[in-house]
This record gives C-alpha cells, sequence and structure tokens, in this order.
C-alpha cells in the first residue's frame, strides 16, 4: 500500500476515533483507538516513512492511549468499588430498591393513552409470547429497555413508572437526583455505581432516574461544570447494566426530565435513551377524572360540577389540579372553623363549595405550566432551538 494511502487511513481512523469520543461510543473509541496504534506501530520504524508524519502518527497515537487508559481506569474503579465504600467515610450504603412490587398497573393511570400505547408497544409486548416472532422480525434483539419520559411538571411521570413496574411484576428503584448528589467530591458516583450494583443482583428491576438533567446537562454547558464524572459513571454504568444481562432477566432503565433538551447528547444517542416519550398535560377527559376523584369526598354546590372544572383548569398538570381542589376546599373549612368559633354561632354550619370559591382560588393560583414552557417542548420536538420557534411564531401573528 503507498504511504499516501496508508495516511488517508490513518486520518480517517483519527477523524472517526474523535466523533466516537464526541459521542461518548467506547466500544468505538476502543477498537479504532487500537486500529490507530497498530498503524503507528507498522509505519513509524519504516525507513521511507518521513520524520515529519512519524512525528504524527507518534502523537496521534499517544492520544488513543491516553484514553484507552481512561477507559481502563474507569472500569478498574468500578470492579473495585466494594473496597473503596468500604473506606469511605462519608458514603453511606443504602438500599435502593423497594422490597415489594407497586401494587399498580396501567388501569391506574388516568388519562396519558398515548404514553400507555407507547409503554405497551416498546415494553409489555415484546415480553409477551404471542409477539415474540413479530418483534424479532422488525427489530431483531433491539427492544425499549432505556427510556426516557419527558414534559411539564406535575404530569405523573414517577407514577407512570411504578405503574409499569407492577404491570411487569419489578421491583423497582425510584431514584432522585438530590439523593444521588453529594457536598463531597466521588460519594455521588458511588451512589450511581451502587444503584447499578444492586439492580445486577436481580432478575427483574426497573432503575428509574427522576430529574435527571440535574446530574447528566449538557458537558458543554455551564450547569454541568460539577457533574460531568457523574455523566461518566452513569453512562459506563448504563452500557454494562445491559451488556451483561442474561436471558429470562428483564432490566429496563427509565428516566424523567422537565427539562429534555439539557440533556448530554450522549445520553439519547442510539444504544441508550432512544426511546423517548412526551407526558402531555392531561386533556379533558381526564381533568375531568382528576376533578371527580378529589370532588367526590368534599361537599360542593350543584353548580360546582366536574365539566366546568375542567374547563377553568385546562392547561394544568393533574398535580396542579390535585393543589387546585385542595386550595378551593379551604375556603368553606375555614368558614365553618369561624363559624364553630363564633361566640354567636358556635357549630358548623354545613359550608360547601361554592362556584365563587373556585373562581377565588384559581384567578390567583399561579400555574407553572406557561404557554412559555408548552413551547419549548414543542421547539424540543421538531429539533430546532425555542429561539427559532419563537421567531417563527412571532413572524406568523404579525
Amino acid at each position: 500500500m503507498s504511504e499516501a494511502s496508508m495516511i488517508s487511513i490513518f486520518n480517517n481512523k483519527v477523524s472517526a476515533f474523535n466523533n466516537a469520543l464526541r459521542n461518548d461510543d467506547t466500544d468505538s473509541v476502543c477498537e479504532i483507538g487500537f486500529d490507530m496504534l497498530r498503524i503507528a506501530l507498522e509505519e513509524c520504524p519504516k525507513s521511507s516513512v518521513n520524520l515529519s508524519l512519524k512525528e504524527t502518527y507518534k502523537r496521534q497515537a499517544l492520544s488513543a492511549c491516553t484514553h484507552l487508559s481512561n477507559i481502563a481506569k474507569t472500569h478498574a474503579t468500578l470492579n473495585s468499588s466494594n473496597v473503596e465504600n468500604a473506606n469511605d467515610p462519608y458514603y453511606i450504603p443504602k438500599e435502593w430498591f423497594s422490597n415489594e412490587v407497586p401494587n399498580l398497573n396501567f388501569t391506574n393511570i388516568i388519562g396519558a393513552q398515548e404514553v400507555k400505547d407507547a409503554f405497551m408497544v416498546d415494553v409489555v409486548a415484546p415480553l409477551r409470547p404471542e409477539f415474540k416472532d413479530i418483534y424479532k422480525k422488525f427489530r431483531g434483539d433491539q427492544m425499549g429497555s432505556q427510556i426516557l419520559l419527558y414534559g411539564p411538571p406535575g404530569t405523573g411521570k414517577t407514577h407512570i413508572v411504578k405503574c409499569l413496574a407492577g404491570a411487569l411484576n419489578c421491583k423497582i428503584a425510584v431514584v432522585q437526583t438530590s439523593e444521588v448528589l453529594a457536598s463531597v467530591v466521588g460519594v455521588a458516583e458511588k451512589n450511581i455505581r451502587d444503584i447499578f450494583k444492586q439492580a445486577a443482583e436481580l432478575d427483574r428491576c426497573i432503575i428509574f432516574l427522576d430529574e435527571i438533567d440535574s446530574i447528566c446537562s449538557d458537558r458543554n454547558s455551564d450547569d454541568s461544570r460539577h457533574t460531568k464524572s457523574i455523566l461518566t459513571t452513569m453512562l459506563t454504568c448504563m452500557d454494562g447494566f445491559l451488556k451483561t444481562k442474561k436471558d429470562g432477566q428483564l432490566r429496563i432503565i427509565v428516566a424523567a426530565t422537565n427539562l429534555p433538551w439539557k440533556l448530554d447528547s450522549a445520553l439519547k444517542r442510539g444504544g441508550r435513551f432512544e426511546t423517548q416519550i412526551y407526558v402531555p398535560l392531561p386533556d379533558e377527559s381526564a381533568r375531568e377524572k382528576f376533578i371527580e376523584l378529589e370532588l367526590a369526598r368534599i361537599p360542593h354546590s350543584q353548580e360546582v360540577t366536574t365539566q366546568l372544572l375542567a374547563q377553568m383548569l385546562k392547561g394544568y398538570s393533574g398535580a396542579d389540579i390535585k393543589a387546585v381542589i385542595k386550595q378551593i376546599a379551604n375556603e368553606p373549612l375555614r368558614r365553618e372553623v369561624k363559624n364553630i368559633l363564633n361566640p354567636k354561632i358556635k357549630h358548623a354550619l354545613g359550608e360547601v363549595i361554592t362556584l365563587t370559591d373556585c373562581e377565588n382560588v384559581i384567578k390567583n393560583y399561579i400555574n407553572g405550566v406557561t404557554p412559555e414552557v408548552l413551547m419549548r417542548f414543542e421547539a424540543y420536538d421538531r429539533g430546532i432551538p425555542y429561539e427559532e420557534l419563537e421567531k417563527v411564531l412571532r413572524n406568523k401573528n404579525e
């Protein structure tokens, strides 16, 4: 092979190696890195190769060696985590998995039919024998074992995952990122390794990582300056966890975020959270069911109907609907307390929720899901920056 051809091959290897690094593709980094080392070792001793080119081979080979060494150190750290934890006074071991499977299933989810359908197609159906052949035909061995739930706050993402665990008869670890993070450097990484270590001991389990953007934000952003090491540990553990799955084991990783645009791209590449499911605000029918459940236990006037409140609470999440109803119920409660304390009355008068109570509370309630928040999700779904969508809509309205 000519020297020019070899230079071209080597340069292509260097470019592919750098792309693999950016995408945090450890397997490709190792494979291409070793190819670069082999070429450098073969070409440098040749007298026909000029000194400048030899220096290029050596420089790139040294860079590959550095990255390969870091990968080896990471894996060695994972294997020795038990010893580290025993000697770390700041690390407090914790049982991350619940002892019991949640007594829930998809019938306990109000609304969110598209979300339930997505879970059925990506997670539940592939496990049932009657669908085995059809999934093998269209997907091979690729199943929805790593799922990202995203959507406005308060839409019930945690509840949905618990229902999934109940439907699949899986133990679940509901991991709040605040429990993972620590003030002492290195403890958060140990927490993550411990979560996956405990999961590896179970045949059927779900790891649920809530508010994952807090520990896995884009490495190029200012928010990630303290969490880059945590992100690297998370990616390494995720890859190893699924690659070591044996026949008959059910291993699922679900993450949730209200800020999907802040996540590092390595989390969303193929083989990781490539299955992304949007959890929307409840539609009118779902809002009526939320309201009906809350009103059923509270005295209210005939003019206060589930249909009327569902219209008044359009654009509210399930969590906000519950909070609003609670505040509305406080209005007649206060009146009754005043009645009992009033020396002239001294007893309850049978106060109930009125339409005025509903109007006053809703008027003053601050809904966290604003039109701007919903527009950000629309921009994310379109794959464009929020500012660009805002500009398009502004020009359209002018």
